[in-house]
Formats: C-alpha cells, sequence, structure tokens
C-alpha cells in the first residue's frame, strides 16, 4: 500500500496541470499579469528608443561639374596606387565595399555593367564581350533577350534615359552602362582615343572601362578641377565565379567618410544599383519625390576621416563575414553529427544524464547563433577563431543561465531557452536588428541578398520558440482557470512577434509575416474552443496578406529613398511591375524543393512531423496540454513559410529541426524525472550518488521503467 499511495501522489503532481473542467473559466485578469505585460511593453519601447537615438547617415551633396565612373574588373583589393590616392584625399574621400553581384552569381563584368546601365540586377547570358560600331553596341538584341529571359525585369539603358544631360562611354563594356535603351550610344571612345584626346569629358556624366589604363586615367582624373572621381569595381574577369565584394571610393567628396544606403542599412556597404541610383540623382530628369524604375537608392554617408590602412581593414573584414563562417560552420556541423550519434546512443541506453545537456544545448543554440552578431569577431585579426570562442561562450553563458532560471521557475529547460530565444530576437529587432550583420544565422555579403532585418532560418527560429512560448504559457494559465489571460498572452506576444518580424525598422520580413499570422490566428481560435471551418481558415490568410500590406503601405509612405523592399515592393504593384518577382520568387521556391537536397528534406521532415504526432506528443500532452495545438501551428508556419519564400526549403528544415529539438528535450526532461520518481516509489527513497543527485537505475526485474527507450517509443 506504500507504494500505491506514492504512486497516486505522483498522479496529482504530474496532473495538476491539466485543465480541469470544474475551474472557473473566466477569472478575471489578475493585476500581476497586466503589469509584467505593461513591464514588457515599456522595456520594449525603451528599446526602441535607444534605436532611434543612433546617428542616422547623412546625404552628401551633390557633386556639380563632371561626373567620372571608372569601372575596373576584380578590385577586391586595393592597389598600391589606390591606398596612395585614398591617403592623399583622406579628408575628402567617400569609401564602401560594394557588391557587384549581377543577377547569377559569378557573371562576368560585362554583367556588372549591364547592372549598372539598368539599376537591376541582370545577366548577359555568356555576352561578355561586347563590340561597338558606329556609336551602336552590335549585339544589342540579344542582351535585351538575356535581361528578359526567365522573367527578368532588368531594362537596360534605364540609366543613359533618365539623365538630364549625354552620357559618353570608354571601352565597349562601359558601353553597355551608357547606352540608351535602343543601343546608341551619345558619345563613344576607345580608351586609347581617350588618352590621345587628353581624357577629354565631353558629357556630365562619363564611365571608363580603362582596363591596364586605370591607374595612369584614375591619376589623371583625380588632379582635375571639377571633376568628381567614382572608381569601383565593377566585377569578376569571364571565367572567374568569385562573388566577392568589390572597392569603391569617390573623391573629392565631402564630407569623408563611409558610404551607405537604404539598400543596405550597413556603414561601408553599398550595391552596385545604389550607385545607378546616385548618378540619377546627381544629373537625372526626374521630378523631384519621384524615383527612377531602379532598384537601388541613392549614397548617404557616415562621416569619418577614412584612411588607407582603414579602407583596407574595412574590405577584409566585410570579407571574413562570409569567408570565416563557413569553417565555423563545418565545424558546428561535425559538431552537431557527432552529438547526433552520441544522443542517439544515449536515449537508446536511457542515459538521459548524457541526452538532457546536449539537447538543452540544441534548445539555446540559435540564441547564442544570433548574438554572435554582438560581438565584431570579423573585424579582428583571427576571425574564425574568435567566432568560434564567440559561439562558445554565449553557449555556455546562455546554459548557465536558462538552467538557473528553469530551476529557479521550475519550468523545463526547453520552454525557458524558447523564452530566452524570443527575448534575444525581440531585442535586436527592437534596436533596429544591429546583431544580424554579424550574426551566423543571417545570410552572407557574397549571396548579396538580404542586407537587413530577419533572413528565413532567423524568421524560423523566431517563429519556432515564439509557438513553444506563447503554447506553454496558455497552458499554465489555462490550468489555473485564466482562459482570458492565455487568450490575451497568445495574441500580445505572439503578434507582437508579427510587427518584430515584418516591421520596416525592424525585421523587415515580407513572407515571415504571411508565413506566422495564419498559425496564430489558429491557435487562437484553438485556445477560444471556436470552431475551425474553411471561412475562418480563409480569413485567417487574408487577415495575412492584409497586414503585410498595410505595413508594406507604411513604408511606401516614408519615400523613395527610405524604403525597404517592402515598401519598394508596393511601390511596382502600384505601377504594375511586379509580376515578375512574383514569378521569379515562385520558381525559386520551388527550385528550393524540387532538387536533392530539397525532396530529401521534404521527405525526411514529413516523416519526422509524423513521429512527432504519433508518439512524442501524447506522451507529453499531461505536462503541456496545449502542445498538440502548438505542433499543428509550427507545421503550419513550416509550410507556409516553404511556400512563399524564395529559400522556402531552408524555413521547412529549420522550423522541423527546431520543434524536434524542443520536444525531444521535453520528453528526455519527463522521462527522466518520472523515472527518478519511479525509483524512489519503487524503493522507498531515491538512491543518491555522492553529488547528491540520483543514482543509475537499481539492477532489478519485474517492471519497466516508465522512461522506455527512445528510439523504441517512434518506431513501435
Amino acid at each position: 500500500m506504500a507504494v500505491d499511495s506514492q504512486h497516486v501522489e505522483i498522479l496529482g503532481r504530474v496532473t495538476d496541470q491539466r485543465d480541469d473542467p470544474g475551474q472557473p473559466t473566466q477569472r478575471p485578469l489578475s493585476w500581476r499579469w497586466v503589469a509584467a505585460l505593461i513591464v514588457l511593453l515599456a522595456a520594449f519601447l525603451g528599446l526602441r528608443s535607444l534605436r532611434g537615438l543612433q546617428p542616422e547617415p547623412v546625404a552628401p551633396p551633390m557633386p556639380t561639374g563632371t561626373v567620372v565612373v571608372v569601372g575596373l574588373t576584380d578590385h577586391s583589393a586595393l592597389t598600391g596606387s589606390d591606398l596612395a590616392l585614398i591617403d592623399s584625399h583622406s579628408n575628402a574621400v567617400q569609401f564602401a565595399a560594394v557588391s557587384v553581384r549581377p543577377r547569377y552569381i559569378g557573371d562576368c563584368a560585362a554583367a556588372g555593367w549591364a547592372t549598372l546601365g539598368a539599376g537591376r540586377r541582370t545577366s548577359v547570358n555568356g555576352l561578355c564581350d561586347p563590340r561597338v560600331e558606329r556609336q551602336r553596341v552590335t549585339d544589342w538584341p540579344q542582351r535585351l533577350t538575356a535581361a528578359a529571359a526567365h522573367h527578368g525585369d532588368a531594362v537596360l539603358g534605364t540609366l543613359a534615359a533618365s539623365m538630364h544631360g549625354c552620357v559618353a562611354a570608354v571601352g565597349p563594356r562601359a558601353a553597355l552602362a551608357a547606352a540608351r535603351p535602343d543601343g546608341t550610344l551619345a558619345h563613344y571612345d576607345t580608351v586609347d582615343h581617350f588618352l590621345r584626346d587628353g581624357l577629354a569629358t565631353p558629357c556630365p556624366l562619363t564611365l571608363i572601362d580603362a582596363g591596364q589604363q586605370s591607374r595612369h586615367i584614375i591619376s589623371a582624373l583625380a588632379d582635375r578641377p571639377h571633376v568628381t572621381v567614382m572608381v569601383t569595381g565593377i566585377g569578376p574577369p569571364a571565367g572567374s565565379d568569385d562573388p566577392s565584394l568589390q572597392a569603391l571610393y569617390e573623391l573629392p567628396a565631402a564630407p569623408a567618410g563611409w558610404l551607405t544606403s537604404a539598400s543596405t542599412r550597413r556603414d561601408g556597404i553599398v550595391n552596385l544599383t545604389d550607385l545607378t541610383a546616385t548618378l540619377i540623382a546627381v544629373g537625372g530628369r526626374e521630378a523631384p519625390g519621384r524615383a527612377a524604375p531602379v532598384d537601388g537608392t541613392p549614397f548617404e554617408v557616415r562621416a569619418e576621416i577614412v584612411t588607407a590602412a582603414a579602407a583596407q581593414d574595412h574590405l577584409e573584414a566585410v570579407a571574413a563575414l562570409s569567408n570565416a563562417a563557413v569553417p565555423v560552420d563545418i565545424a558546428l556541423g561535425v559538431s552537431g553529427a557527432i552529438l547526433l550519434v552520441i544522443l542517439i546512443a544515449s536515449l537508446t541506453a536511457r542515459r538521459f544524464a548524457v541526452a538532457r545537456p546536449i539537447l538543452e544545448w540544441g534548445t539555446i543554440l540559435p540564441a547564442a547563433m544570433l548574438l554572435t552578431g554582438a560581438v565584431p569577431w570579423n573585424a579582428t585579426r583571427w576571425p574564425v577563431l574568435v567566432l568560434l570562442a564567440t559561439l562558445a561562450g554565449w553557449s555556455i553563458a546562455l546554459t548557465v543561465v536558462v538552467f538557473a532560471g528553469a530551476k529557479r521557475l521550475n519550468v523545463p529547460f526547453a520552454v525557458v531557452g524558447a523564452a530566452v530565444t524570443v527575448t534575444a530576437f525581440t531585442v535586436d529587432a527592437a534596436l533596429g536588428g544591429v546583431m544580424e550583420p554579424g550574426s551566423m544565422l543571417n545570410s552572407r555579403p557574397v549571396n548579396g541578398g538580404r542586407w537587413y532585418g530577419f533572413g528565413n532560418v532567423t524568421f524560423a527560429v523566431y517563429a519556432a520558440a515564439t509557438l513553444i512560448l506563447v503554447g506553454y504559457l496558455a497552458h499554465r494559465l489555462r490550468a489555473r482557470g485564466r482562459r482570458r489571460a492565455a487568450l490575451v498572452t497568445v495574441a500580445v506576444i505572439g503578434f507582437g512577434v508579427v510587427v518584430c518580424e515584418g516591421w520596416p525598422t525592424m525585421g523587415a520580413d515580407f513572407g515571415g509575416v504571411i508565413a506566422l499570422t495564419p498559425p496564430l490566428l489558429w491557435l487562437l481560435l484553438r485556445l477560444a474552443d471556436i470552431p475551425i471551418t474553411w471561412p475562418k481558415l480563409m480569413g485567417a490568410a487574408g487577415s495575412a496578406l492584409f497586414l503585410v500590406a498595410v505595413i508594406s503601405w507604411l513604408d511606401w509612405r516614408r519615400g523613395p529613398t527610405a524604403r525597404t523592399h517592402l515598401g519598394a515592393f508596393f511601390q511596382r504593384v502600384i505601377d504594375g511591375d511586379a509580376l515578375n518577382i512574383i514569378i521569379r520568387k515562385a520558381v525559386a521556391a520551388a527550385g528550393s524543393m524540387f532538387n536533392p537536397l530539397g525532396m530529401g528534406s521534404v521527405f525526411v521532415g514529413v516523416i519526422v512531423w509524423m513521429l512527432l504526432f504519433r508518439r512524442l506528443l501524447p506522451e507529453l500532452r499531461t505536462e503541456f496540454t496545449t502542445l498538440h495545438t502548438v505542433a499543428v501551428a509550427a507545421l503550419g508556419v513550416a509550410i507556409l513559410g516553404t511556400g512563399v519564400n524564395d529559400g522556402g526549403i531552408t524555413v521547412w528544415y529549420t522550423v522541423t529541426l527546431a520543434f524536434t529539438v524542443t520536444l525531444s528535450a521535453l520528453w528526455v526532461d519527463r522521462t527522466s524525472h518520472l523515472n527518478v520518481i519511479h525509483r524512489a516509489a519503487w524503493h522507498g527513497t531515491p538512491r543518491l550518488n555522492p553529488a547528491g543527485r540520483p543514482g543509475t537505475e537499481p539492477r532489478h526485474s519485474g517492471h519497466a521503467p516508465l522512461g522506455s527507450s527512445f528510439l523504441t517509443m517512434l518506431i513501435s
């Protein structure tokens, strides 16, 4: 009877958090709960105010006189002449690393020149050596075809068509940027003729493909009064697939400093299309307040004296963001594979003391990867080692914090880990995404994709952690009879995360809003015990589109020089020019799935979700009564995120992995705890090891432990 009594007590502890139909379902909101929400809101607004105190870059005065752009092939490092020129003009030079990526990574320098002329990324389909005869690019029709292929929307000749005066070209590749929409040129010279003519610049804007004569031409033009020289990398040589960012500097310029733009929001980094927008802003014929049909935005500058050494260090630091991340990702992947083998072996042998720390580390790893962006590791002398040390340091610190919080609050480690993850991502969003550039979750500069806000991986981790957190809070509140408080909590935190994800000055993620809003609404309907119908599901989908449309409209209202890609897309919808973007993103999303890696991820993911619903979730329902509903919402995020993002398969496997790790951690935590209680009930008192912790399982037969083999449970 002693054993039976203890088992009754155990069951009482296990089930005391289950929903009790006899409890009141509409208890009033407590003042402590309301105060907690007010404190959270005040903290968030405080962080946003800190973001507002950060100095903004300024729009520099537009150059007067003649502007000359010298494009250099493979200009990823500064030459001796560059260093000397920058040092001699350090009080009047503006510098940046420029992303020269055309439509396809690794396309030749001719594609960079065509992109400069179109103001949108384009391709030349291998036509890397243009010819010019009688002031006309001879193969212009083929280049128009290449630009329009596969729903391309670049309009060749946009730069020349938008300028008030003429645009001159020196060199055949420069002609691709200076040509009018019909392929004709206002003025064209070969490099040799340009030199013989004394470097004459008959037009307000001259584009030069100087080749071997670049050093002489740049030095000569830099000494001329009333001439502004912009030197920029334009792309890799033919046959190279190097996507590295290249050097861009302008002199004389005021104020001296680091160039940036609304397209990148990163000091010292711009896009090649931003140069197009800047040239049009200098000498364009567009009416004030009306943007040219280009994807870039005019240069802004963060004032500071730029030395040659600082410029070179900056190029190396930007390159490290891409190059150093690769070996660290490989090291993390290899470590993860080793830990996975150890995890499977420990779960099979029911060695939960080994499995628990592995899974607990997995729950806080995304937050640690984000927080690497809080340290300028890329600007150090050994970026790989510093990044590894930063990741390890954050992992240890977060593990200690989450372990202490879980013990203090008597809450599962995985739930506290989700709360820490949501907090870290929300703080970063409130501060304007300041940690994203150096975060291991962010895309790399060589990709030339997302420069600011939250990308697919960041969104997937943020959404999965948010659903776990709000689901557990709802479970605890409902267990106390506070169903109304549970609904308000899910709505406030859930849609607060949606706003952080999609707001232009925070996450700026179009697809994230669409993917997260319907599952959150579905979760609220389920928690409110409202029947789910097809009209309600369609309404949830429509509300997501409405919300993202409102955010995009508000961003659009900020004006063409301040818009993010959300507002820019809204403008393209107004112009009737958005269909090609939608088609390209749909094709990219399908392409991310319909390849060996994508199909394999989908197949494995489907199996994993089936096992979660059939095996793990039923065992966790008593301790986490809303978990099944949360899991359905998470699966919805994975499916929707895969469908509406151009790299959608990353959302699928990231949400799947994050949710699986969290559920496995919850299961191991519960099972190991019940095993300890079971052994205590079986023997009367728990066996303790010298450290005061429950010892190894007693060797006896006659009763199987409550925590049977993890793998056996999954496959049985």
